[in-house]
């Protein structure tokens, strides 16, 4: 008997979401746990071996997910295929149906059992596992949505209709918090909600009208949610009721099966009546793309992100450099700067938990300190700092890489080829033909580091939602992403270099994906506002070229952000700006 634990970024209720609340998150984003009498194993990406080393107790095996490396379903053929009664059981609500039927066709074919269970065993022996969220629901605003939720629910109607479907069964929660303009507080730094979304579409003519139904604990509908919500004809039940309701679906019904849990899949009875979407979801594809509304949010609230960093990185520098100050850690910075950005007008505080790491924990690609066991910071080693915050015109995420004294050779070389690599992608025209995606522009982000035999395990970029989760699809940048490019789109930029038990070194910066003026070709602008760091600047492997860009984009924020930073009346930041910014 095994029990399998899948975590991958989730962003349905319980089975997809890094929006997941605390009441269900176990530590990091994407892991599959296998468990035996005999055997505990971890199976998860690059970005978490380091982390995994340091924090697995005694007697679990991390076993390393790369290219030809054996999965953990492989591993179980291996050792038990066809050797007696196996079986493999799995939470049902933590594994995608699509999952779900691959594995079990796997199984079945090498005699081993794959036995789902509503129940999470994990979950019975969690003792002090925290309460489910209470945070009521907040409408969000249709001065900073720029479309009424009627306008987009005719927009999911006219899709839906178009295969065949009077249904659509939305399982994801950043989905149904932007299809509906609802936000929630479920998570720290996600604005979602446990919930699903039914919804039904007629059409009348050229007229399409919908209903629907918000499955949630009511306690957390506020009477302006509930009116807001009722204006649409969208009903309030219980979070819980949502499988009745499925059981008694009588026409068809469009839905993801990569998207939805195979408990809530396998509920619709009525098996012949699913139309499963092809590639992405309605609602997934709408929201990808920004409106120019939500285009300008996301400008401007990158802006107030860019002035919340610099104040928090003159001050720090002078702790370190002029006060001499020795007690500062890479917790307490890290809560120095949710200071400044919860300072900042519209702010609904951080997208993600701040990765503030000093020296060899700047190798733990997504590092997260702790009060208690955080590193103290100083100016003689590299410091990482990956952040973002979520305001109500936009979500930022931002990463620079500092050194506040004299940096080594090795690190200012790993540094100006990362930075060049981040620019490359960034200056790159691609083909407005709808094939162009992140899977063609990774090696940009690469090549200057192969250069000299190094590179990085992750991903170069992510999409980013509005107010929603700051990882979001469907498109991305890395050699596995095909998702087609378009205006309006945004997307991550943030190449890196991690030498273990040393330093690491990313650059992250948001672009904003827009159409030149004849149609033809498509550009990246560059949404992230503050410089780069020039003690770590190699000036002999820059042409002019690369000189003459990053003093324009110096030039752009510094005459950005220093009207800001007035207002604020913070002089140490506005000094400290004007030396960050002044010509290489």
């Amino acid at each position: 008997f095994f029990f399998l634990m899948i975590r991958r970024p989730p962003r349905s209720t319980q089975s997809r979401s890094s929006a997941a609340s605390d009441v269900y998150k176990r530590q990091g984003s994407y892991g599959v746990v296998l468990i035996t009498e005999k055997e505990a194993l971890l199976w998860t990406d690059s970005r978490y071996w380091l982390q995994a080393e340091k924090e697995l107790d005694q007697g679990w095996e991390l076993r390393k997910l790369q290219l030809g490396a054996q999965t953990w379903f492989q591993f179980v053929v291996e050792q038990y295929a066809n050797k007696g009664e196996f079986v493999v059981s799995y939470d049902t609500s933590l594994l995608s149906y699509d999952n779900y039927k691959t594995r079990s066709t796997y199984f079945s074919n090498n005699g081993i059992k794959f036995e789902g269970k509503d129940t999470n065993l994990i979950d019975l022996i969690w003792t002090d596992r925290p309460a489910e969220p209470s945070a009521k629901l907040m409408v969000h605003d249709v001065q900073f949505t720029g479309q009424s939720v009627t306008e987009r629910l005719e927009q999911v109607g006219k899709q839906t209709l178009a295969t065949g479907a009077s249904y659509h069964f939305v399982p994801i929660l950043e989905q149904i918090a932007w299809v509906l303009s609802i936000r929630g507080r479920d998570n720290e730094y996600n604005p979602v909600c446990m919930s699903y979304l039914l919804l039904h579409f007629e059409k009348n003519g050229e007229q399409i009208s919908s209903r629907g139904t918000l499955y949630v604990r009511k306690s957390k509908v506020p009477e302006e949610v509930q009116k807001h919500l009722q204006s649409f004809h969208i009903d309030i039940k219980d979070y819980n009721e949502v499988g009745g309701d499925l059981r008694g679906i009588d026409q068809k019904i469009l839905i993801s099966k990569t998207e939805c849990n195979s408990f809530v899949y396998q509920t619709i009875e009525k098996q012949d009546l699913i139309i499963n979407c092809t590639g992405e979801s309605p609602i997934e594809k709408l929201k990808a793309v920004k409106n120019a509304r939500e285009r300008e949010g996301m400008r401007t609230c990158h802006v107030r992100d860019g002035a919340a960093l610099v104040r928090y990185i003159a001050w720090l520098e002078n702790e370190l450099n002029v006060n001499n100050n020795t007690e500062l850690t890479e917790y307490s910075g890290a809560m120095t700067l949710k200071g400044f950005r919860e300072a900042q007008e519209h702010n609904q505080g951080l997208s993600f938990s701040s990765i503030s790491s000093i020296g060899a924990n700047g190798a733990v690609v997504h590092y997260e300190p702790l009060e208690h066991t955080a590193q103290k910071l100083n100016n003689k080693e590299v410091y990482l700092l990956d952040s973002g915050g979520q305001y109500l015109d936009g979500t930022t995420d931002v990463t620079r890489t500092f050194h506040f004294s004299e940096a080594t050779d090795e690190q200012r070389d790993a540094y100006t080829r990362v930075l060049l690599g981040n620019l490359d992608v960034e200056r790159v025209l691609l083909p407005n033909n709808g094939r162009m995606s992140g899977s063609d522009i990774d090696i940009l982000a690469r090549r200057r580091l192969w250069e000299v035999g190094l590179d990085y395990g992750h991903g170069t970029g992510h999409g980013v939602g509005y107010f929603l989760n700051v990882h979001e699809g469907p498109l991305g940048i890395s050699k596995y992403r095909d998702y087609a490019f378009s205006d309006g789109m945004m997307v991550t930029n943030e190449p890196g270099y991690y030498k273990d038990g040393e330093f690491g070194i990313r650059i992250e910066n948001i672009l904003e994906i827009v159409a030149k003026s004849d149609g033809k070709w498509l550009q990246f602008n560059n949404l992230t506002m503050f410089p780069y760091e020039r003690r770590l600047i190699k000036g002999s492997l820059l042409e002019q070229k690369d000189r003459d860009y990053i003093n324009n984009y110096h030039q752009r924020v510094l005459e950005t952000l220093t009207p800001v930073l007035e207002k604020q009346n913070d002089q140490l930041a506005i000094q400290w700006l004007k030396t960050a910014c002044a010509p290489l």
